[in-house]
Formats: C-alpha cells, structure tokens, sequence
C-alpha cells in the first residue's frame, strides 16, 4: 500500500494545528539522550547545553549552541540567539556559523546554497530537512523527511573558549587593557614605526618605501572590519569568537581594519580621547604580535585635521590636543608618522577593500603603490561617497568595474568599503546602491559588530552581539590560577 498519501495528510493536519494552537502544542522533549525525529517535531526546552544535530543517515554534524554574553548569563531565563555551526571546524579553526533569533525560523536543506557553502553538505542531506524555531526559552524541531534528523546534548565549550581568548588578549596587552603610560605608549609606537618602513605584502614605492597598496596574503583566512571608532569592546567581541584569534596566533587568518579606529561616535563621548588611546594601543600591539598576518588602511578619521569634526565637536584637532598633552610632542609626531606610512587599498584574488571609496577617474597598480606622486588620489579613498541626488560627485556603478579591472578582479570579487553606514542599527549592508558585491561595514554599532571573514575563497559578512568586556578581561585570573580553581 503506498503511504504517501497518509504523510502527506499529516503533516498538512499537524501543520494546520501549528497555525491555529501555536507552537506550544508541539510535544514537548526534555532532552536526555539522542532521539531521532523521522517527519516528526518536538519543542525542546533550553537546559543550559548545545545540542547536536545529526541530518539523515549522513556524518554531518552540527551543533547548536546557546549565545549568551560572557556577564549576566544567568540571569536571562533563556538565551537570546543561538549560532548553528560546524563542530568539526570549531577545535580552534575559524567556523562558519548561522544564527537563529528569538520568534525566527531557519529551514536546513541543501537547497540553500548559502549553508551548502558553510556547512558543505553531503549527499544524504535533503533540499529541504529540518526547520528550527526559537521559541523564546526553547527551540522546535521540525524534521521535513522521510529518513530523519537525530539530536542529542553536546558539550558546552564555548564559554571557557572565549574565556581563553580574552585572557590571551591581555598578555599580548602585556596587562590590563587601560592606556597605557606615556613612556611605555613612546616605546610601542616607535617600534610600530620602525616595523612600519618594511612592513611586507606591500610593493615598494620610488622611494624603496612600502607603497600604498596592500596585497592580502594568499592562503590565510581574512577577517576584514571597519570604522571601530573607538570601540574596544567590539574588537574584543570580535577576536573571542569563532576561533578568529587562534587562527592569527597559527598563521591561518589575516585582521585587517579598514581605516577610523579612533573617535568615539557615541552621543555625548564625541570630544573624549582615552579609548581611541586605548584602541590604538591594542592595535599597536597586535600589530608587533602579529605583524604578517595583522594590517591596517588609512581612514579619513587617521588625521590630525582640522575638517575631521562630528557634530560640531573637532575630533582631528582634539586629537592631536589629547596626545600631545598626556603624551607629549614625539607621541603625537610619532602618530603622524604612522598615518603617513599606511596603506590605502587591500587587494587580494578575491576581494579589494578601501576605506571609503574606488577613484572616480581611471588609475592603474601602480599609481596606487606609488601615491606619494599622486596625492589627490588621497582624498578620493579616504573621503568620497556614492552617488546620490545631492551628492554628484560622488562614485557610482561604473567606478567599481574600473576599480575591478584596474586590481584585475573577477566581476563577482566583493569591494568593502567602510565611511559610509546607512544607519545606526545594522553593522554591514549588501550590494549597496544596487551594485553587486558592493558592500559596506560599519564595526561600531551598539547592538551587533559585523565582520567579513572568508570561508572557502567566498566573504562572508558574520555579526556579533556588542558585549562591556572591557571590565571582564580585566577582571580575569590568569590562566594558571583559572586551571586550579577549575
């Protein structure tokens, strides 16, 4: 007799009672042991553990894990995300993730060529085979198939991962993260200067100087973020998770930040100057740390400029003020020179990224390494915006293919930029202005910091809730004490 008639049936009757008696009429499951779903769902409260999932008759794993911040975790009644990843590239490797928000739903299937990209599925795995829903303080499975989806409890590392991560961070530091004395600061800066007029992956100029183009090191994972202004909680967000930070310490990743580290855009810190001190000093380290795999482009915010203002208030001048008067007069030349010696486009076979714009008149490579001679080139890339109605100066579709061509990019090969955020509440946007692979990042919201990382030749634009981790880093034993009180 064929059954198919009779599935089909119920999963229409069950999908129907979904709709009108809502998600708490699914069977509820208190998650022991493994158990297997076969065109079947259940509601599973959150206990505190990841949960593996097991898609059809396959090896493929995933893990489900809670997203709770690092402080107040206990005190929410369940977490508010959950990331989806590949536990066979976590061990420390950077891992492409999804994540499921609370009231969302995320159906898995190998039609999605976006998680077939991330998660590589196999064969077995069907177009179409689990949905999941965040249902507050649980999480509904809904297997899709005839041949089933298995779960189970995991282990919950990821806490103490990211733990490690933070403590790594303050003994490259070299202490707790706090701006640092001016002596100690002169020191740092300098050996950043010096390391700055050899620093590799960067064609010489006339001078015999590294040049303003920068060619991303091939066979490394690059993590790209942009305008941090200021927010050194993001960059600590940023390098806990994910295995990014163990990637750097192996090799395996290059960090580059697209220009604007500095300068608070919070309301009401605008004039304040001790966490762009503190960034850059973070920076500085991480450079020496890391100083093949860790790059910086030059940003419009990199100036002691009198036009750098926000919202009335001098930040360029202000800047300079700051440093010359806790610092002193050679701190503040020393910065100088280091904004003089960055590079201002990245290139690799895959992408290119600039702080804020392509030329808008034709250029070639090495126009670009040798900028000294082309000055007005400068403002173009660190200052200019797209075309708009009240903008006409500004770049448009056609400066990007240029741009491309002039890199000897694939059409297909993103442009990051950063400078121009189209709102408050994101952290990165796609194909801006209608352009493919025209993207824009912004690492300085509030709510998420956003990331480019590449996963198999491709970018993929990742985001992290924001986190205060600034007093926790500072606040950790270290790493022999936390192993005896364990």
């Amino acid at each position: 007799m064929n059954q198919a008639p009779a599935k089909l049936t119920s999963r229409l009757l069950r999908r129907l009672r979904r709709v009108f008696y809502g998600l708490e009429r699914c069977r509820l499951l208190k998650l022991r042991d493994a158990y297997r779903l076969v065109d079947d769902e259940v509601r599973v409260p959150y206990e505190g553990f990841p949960i593996q999932i097991l898609l059809g008759n396959s090896d493929q794993r995933l893990h489900l894990y809670p997203e709770y911040p690092l402080q107040d975790q206990n005190t929410a009644p369940g977490p508010a995300n959950f990331v989806l990843v590949d536990p066979d590239h976590r061990n420390g490797s950077i891992s492409p993730f999804l994540r499921l928000e609370p009231k969302t739903k995320l159906t898995l299937g190998s039609a999605d060529p976006e998680q077939k990209n991330l998660f590589g599925y196999p064969p077995e795995v069907a177009a179409r085979h689990l949905r999941l829903i965040h249902d507050g303080d649980a999480v509904v499975f809904e297997d899709l198939t005839s041949v089933g989806t298995c779960i189970s409890p995991a282990l919950n590392e990821e806490k103490n991962e990211r733990l490690d991560c933070l403590r790594r961070l303050r003994e490259i530091f070299g202490g707790p993260l706090e701006p640092l004395p001016p002596d100690q600061a002169l020191d740092l800066i300098q050996a950043v200067n010096e390391l700055m007029q050899r620093e590799c992956c960067r064609p010489l100029d006339h001078r015999g100087l590294p040049g303003g183009l920068l060619r991303v090191p091939e066979g490394v994972t690059p993590i790209l973020l942009a305008d941090l202004h200021a927010r050194v909680d993001n960059l600590l967000t940023v390098l806990s998770h994910n295995g990014l930070l163990q990637a750097l310490e192996r090799g395996e990743a290059c960090l580059l930040i697209i220009g604007d580290a500095v300068h608070s855009e919070r309301d009401g810190e605008l004039d304040q100057m001790d966490d762009s001190m503190l960034i850059m000093d973070l920076i500085f380290r991480l450079k020496l740390r890391f100083p093949e795999h860790f790059f910086y482009l030059r940003g419009n915010h990199d100036s002691f400029s009198e036009e750098i203002a926000k919202g009335g208030i001098p930040q360029g001048l202000l800047w300079a003020r700051a440093l010359k008067e806790v610092r002193g007069k050679k701190y503040r030349k020393a910065m100088q020179a280091y904004y003089d010696q960055l590079p201002y486009v990245a290139v690799s076979s895959d992408f290119a990224a600039v702080h804020a714009a392509p030329p808008r008149s034709k250029i070639s490579a090495e126009m670009l390494v040798d900028i000294e001679r082309y000055p007005g080139l400068i403002p173009e890339l660190i200052s200019n915006r797209m075309a708009r109605p009240n903008r006409p100066g500004g770049y448009t579709k056609g400066d990007l293919r240029r741009f491309r061509k002039t890199l000897k990019l694939s059409p297909e090969a993103p442009i990051i930029v950063g400078h121009t955020p189209l709102d408050r509440e994101q952290t990165y946007w796609l194909d801006v202005g209608g352009a493919e692979n025209h993207h824009i990042l912004f690492s300085a919201s509030e709510t998420w910091v956003g990331a480019f990382v590449g996963f198999q030749g491709r970018l993929q634009a990742l985001r992290f809730p924001c986190e205060p981790l600034l007093d926790l880093v500072n606040a950790l034993p270290p790493a022999e004490q936390a192993a005896a009180t364990a």
